[in-house]
């Protein structure tokens, strides 16, 4: 007999945040990105967090199918990206840093597995490591006893080939990078240097808007509006989906 497990059909589509820890910290106070999200998307998906602190792409491409073996590709609504920040530490960081051109195969070479496992390319956004404020991130790091291994110009570089790697690949993107550096006051966007401040998280929120509204606008809200209920077929009316 055969051991296999037929997957329920989910009622609610799924956007997928995968990451490092600006991605798993997106549903705290500050770095709240994921958050926003999940409450603009309320009653159409459900914004699943597979964030990882501390990783980088060389890791997150090694667990990537074990993540996409929990879902059904028909009901991802959209899939993200967003690694870098660990990569980007300068060579002396041996357990995190990736050189560069490896970094960006690896997020090609992670496309690639959610394209093989029936997402479709314009459903992949890549988002593109934050800029670090280094005075912060050195304070943070020598409170914390930590080695301070970051530089914001290589922040930038690792930024800029993410870009290259979404074009290549045909996904969308998001330059987070190069969006902040337009601010004067982009060091305002972090709470240390280098994770997201409310402000920050706010602004990511915002550029992912676009690719949100594009791949969910035209899904339809999971049961009725409070308004459109039958209160006198109650059964009737109060399907998933109704006609």
């Amino acid at each position: 007999m055969s051991t296999n497990k037929s997957r329920a059909k989910s009622l609610w589509k799924k956007v997928l945040l995968v990451g490092d820890s600006l991605t798993q910290f997106g549903f705290s106070k500050d770095g709240s990105y994921a958050s926003l999200l999940a409450d603009y998307l309320q009653r159409k998906c459900d914004v699943i967090n597979r964030g990882f602190s501390g990783y980088n792409s060389k890791w997150c491409k090694i667990i990537l199918p074990d993540i996409l073996n929990e879902f059904d590709p028909e009901d991802i609504a959209l899939a993200t990206i967003f690694l870098g920040a660990n990569d980007s530490n300068l060579p002396e960081n041996k357990r995190q840093h990736v050189p560069l051109a490896d970094y960006k195969q690896d997020l090609k070479d992670m496309v690639d597995m959610m394209m093989k496992k029936g997402i479709p390319k314009e459903k992949i956004v890549l988002i593109s490591p934050p800029a670090c404020d280094e005075k912060a991130w050195k304070k943070f790091c020598l409170e914390s006893n930590k080695d301070f291994t970051k530089c914001n110009l290589t922040a930038g570089k690792y930024a800029d080939v993410c870009l290259d790697a979404a074009r290549e690949c045909g996904t969308k993107s998001v330059d987070f990078y190069g969006n902040m550096m337009k601010r004067d006051d982009w060091q305002d966007l972090l709470c240390d240097g280098l994770h997201l401040s409310a402000a920050g998280s706010l602004l990511l929120f915002k550029l992912l808007k676009p690719a949100v509204d594009q791949t969910t606008s035209e899904l339809p809200l999971v049961f009725p509006n409070f308004n459109d209920v039958d209160i006198e077929d109650l059964h009737g009316c109060l399907k998933p989906f109704p006609e």
